[in-house]
């Protein structure tokens, strides 16, 4: 009686297994369902260069790249890259071509490329390409952080974030890798390679002490007299060898100017100019070649104070004021002789 009941408690055991190993079937093979076909929504994607024609359309000649239009999404990645590189001071580790033009592009070999030239426009991490638009028929060809692909017909008002996004994240990559002494290195091993003054003759130094005001005058002429003068120069080559070579020049001794009314002559050991460039830099003259040209117009010059207030009188600046050019050429300016044939 008790082997019978413990037979029957030992089918009861196997049949509640039994039916949880069924039960268990069924529910992964209705989740293997689910997967594959989200698999088949989701299909990831590695790269899309087999997606974009290769054979460009808008070559360098062309006028019509000019009007392409298919560059406004990827100048956003440019900008943006960029943007990091200037912030976290890496841009020596890349190439980076960014001048006005129709080509641009930041690069780092294997790691990211950002390009846009005449048209034609890519994003590129590692051996992946995941942005690009195809020239000829104008789509859009994008692949997000998970691997999704998109394509969509081109528009200037394309969504960028998550290419920004991975672009910047290969250039976090190059930060943490970035080493400044390797750049010292290169540097100082460059720099004994240059060529460096170390001697000349008849050279005059700008005195930076004097007090000076910045004049317009017209310039009449230059002195019969010049000075020229030498550098000497000399350098390190890189199988260890020095090389020399000598540089010479030559200026007028001093120039016959209108200031005001009246005409003086200014030597060339007092001038001084400073020049704005673009973007608020200035550039100083050196002194290694005149100062004044041959113009149809006013020039300045940076002339000390000390010499308008010797030259010019006490009160200089109420005499400086220029003439106007009518003025000046009836008043300084000899008119040629005109030759009449008999």
């Amino acid at each position: 009686m008790k082997r019978s009941t413990e037979t029957l408690l030992m089918c009861i055991f196997f049949f509640i297994v039994a039916i949880y190993l069924v039960d268990c079937t069924v529910d992964a093979i209705a989740n293997l369902e689910l997967l594959g076909a989200s698999m088949l929504a989701f299909k990831p994607s590695f790269t899309v260069s087999n997606l974009v024609n290769p054979q460009r359309r808008w070559k360098e000649g062309s006028r019509q790249r000019n009007y392409a239009g298919l560059h406004t999404p990827v100048y956003r990645v440019l900008n943006a890259c960029q943007q990091m590189m200037l912030d976290k001071s890496i841009s020596r580790d890349f190439d980076v071509y960014m001048n006005r033009g129709q080509s641009k592009h930041i690069y780092r070999d294997g790691i990211l490329e950002v390009v846009m030239c005449r048209g034609y426009s890519a994003v590129s991490i590692g051996a992946r390409m995941i942005f690009a638009v195809d020239e000829w028929d104008k789509t859009i060809y994008h692949i997000d952080s998970s691997g999704r692909l998109a394509v969509t017909p081109f528009t200037q008002d394309y969504d960028m974030t998550d290419v920004i996004a991975q672009a910047i994240e290969a250039v976090e990559v190059v930060a943490e890798h970035y080493n400044a002494e390797k750049y010292k290195a290169i540097d100082a091993a460059k720099a004994e390679q240059e060529w460096y003054c170390y001697g000349a003759d008849n050279l005059g130094v700008v005195n930076d002490s004097w007090e000076r005001a910045t004049v317009s005058l017209w310039h009449i002429r230059d002195s019969n007299k010049s000075v020229e003068w030498v550098k000497y120069w000399g350098r390190m080559t890189p199988n260890g060898s020095k090389q020399y070579k000598t540089t010479t020049g030559e200026h007028p001794t001093a120039y016959r100017v209108a200031i005001g009314d009246k005409s003086y002559w200014v030597p060339h050991s007092i001038c001084s100019r400073t020049t704005e460039l673009h973007g608020g830099r200035q550039s100083r003259h050196d002194g290694t070649s005149r100062f004044l040209g041959f113009q149809m117009h006013t020039q300045t010059l940076d002339l000390p104070v000390w010499w308008l207030e010797k030259t010019v009188g006490v009160d200089w600046s109420d005499k400086v004021e220029p003439l106007g050019r009518s003025e000046f050429f009836k008043s300084f300016v000899k008119p040629r002789r005109q030759w009449r044939r008999r």
